[in-house]
């Protein structure tokens, strides 16, 4: 057999560590690994790698690298080589789409890896041999001589990320990104440039302080959400989320994120005192709301009827951050199916409060943020990438 080379992508530092560490403990002698926690230190350490398999962190993929989304950017410039891709969500058609030969589900908080790693080596022996193929399209693909083959994938076309007017309107927001008439085409070198960051303006809350925000994701949003709070440092004001998820995954979700991010991450409980730098994951099968006593915000989490049939709701925390906090918050939408947290980030807006929606072109499902965006709740839409950074301006 040929040397292996395996190359690992991921920003969760600890877990890729421990992928190296298992691939190397597991695959047979003289396979060689390599690694990186961003896009283009990957680009820039493959060129001289030469990887014959890629492993990468699905949330890391969908993430805009030289205008269009890292994983078809690597099935561009590595089209020989097959990818391997993992995530918490089942994206497994997403991964697809987007040029991926397999995807896996990454283990939780507290659940054995060993089902995980024993799919993954098998997946990477098995790519190697060219026992699956290394697309999912069943066209004709070039060969690279070792068994491996892999089909071209066209470019992802980058909408410009427009700013959203409202019938009373907040001072006016400048567009989040250069027209397509501006918009230079990506490098063809191997050492990717993240693209400039998007123009920025939103005003602060009515109050000229922002001490509390909100945000709600759905499908694709525990990859997002993981993006963007691993993006996040101290200092902040406390952070309420509604992730659309099943009761006992939501606690070992905020474990996973709270060894992962530099801001604290829980699950959230009745009587939870919002601190700064802290981080409130609503509970799966409860709605979570928000109230002001004094000054200090407080968290209720109890079961209720389904809100837009989902239970914890974005609408519910939302429509309670609007009254108890005002313009002192700021809300933010990410991915999602359906319309929830639409009607709750227009009535924050209305209070005075900013309001972000991820934009499309980085969404795995653009429904929420799009249904915002439509209603007028929307005062910016931006790229996943860009938001951390967003918050820390607007929240600082």
């Amino acid at each position: 057999m040929h040397e292996l080379r395996v190359f690992v992508i991921d920003n969760a530092i600890t877990f890729k560590n421990t992928l190296v560490q298992e691939l190397t403990k597991r695959l047979p002698d003289g396979t060689k690994i390599g690694h990186a926690a961003q896009p283009a230190e990957a680009l820039d350490k493959m060129g001289s790698f030469k990887p014959n398999v890629i492993v990468i962190n699905f949330a890391l993929g969908s993430l805009m690298v030289n205008q269009e989304k890292f994983l078809p950017l690597l099935t561009k410039k590595f089209f020989h080589v097959p990818i391997v891709t993992y995530g918490m969500s089942t994206g497994q058609s997403a991964a697809k789409i987007l040029g991926a030969a397999v995807y896996l589900k990454k283990p939780t908080i507290g659940q054995s890896t060993d089902e995980f790693f024993d799919s993954l080596i098998k997946s990477l022996l098995e790519l190697d041999s060219g026992k699956i193929p290394a697309t999912s399209s069943t066209d004709s693909s070039p060969s690279t001589g070792n068994g491996l083959t892999r089909k071209p994938m066209e470019s992802t076309i980058t909408r410009p990320s427009p700013t959203r007017p409202i019938a009373t309107p907040p001072p006016p927001v400048s567009p989040s990104s250069p027209t397509p008439s501006n918009t230079a085409p990506p490098t063809a070198s191997r050492t990717a440039t993240p693209p400039p960051e998007p123009v920025i303006n939103i005003p602060a809350g009515s109050s000229g302080k922002i001490n509390l925000i909100a945000m709600g994701a759905s499908t694709g949003g525990t990859e997002a959400l993981s993006v963007v709070l691993t993006n996040l440092r101290p200092p902040l004001p406390g952070i309420v989320i509604v992730q659309h998820i099943p009761p006992m995954f939501s606690k070992l979700f905020s474990e996973r994120l709270n060894e992962e991010c530099k801001l604290t991450v829980k699950e959230a409980a009745t009587g939870d005192i919002v601190q700064p730098n802290h981080v409130y994951i609503a509970p799966g099968g409860k709605h979570m709301t928000i109230r002001n006593e004094g000054g200090r915000y407080t968290l209720e989490c109890k079961p209720g009827p389904p809100v837009h049939s989902v239970c914890p709701a974005v609408d519910v925390l939302f429509d309670s951050v609007a009254e108890a906090a005002g313009g002192s918050a700021m809300g933010v939408i990410l991915t999602g199916i359906g319309k929830d947290g639409a009607a709750g980030l227009l009535k924050m807006r209305r209070n005075g409060s900013p309001t972000i929606g991820q934009d499309a072109a980085t969404c795995i499902v653009y429904g929420m943020p799009k249904t915002a965006y439509e209603m007028g709740a929307v005062q910016q839409q931006l790229p996943l990438t860009s938001i951390p950074a967003a918050i820390h301006k607007i929240a600082r």
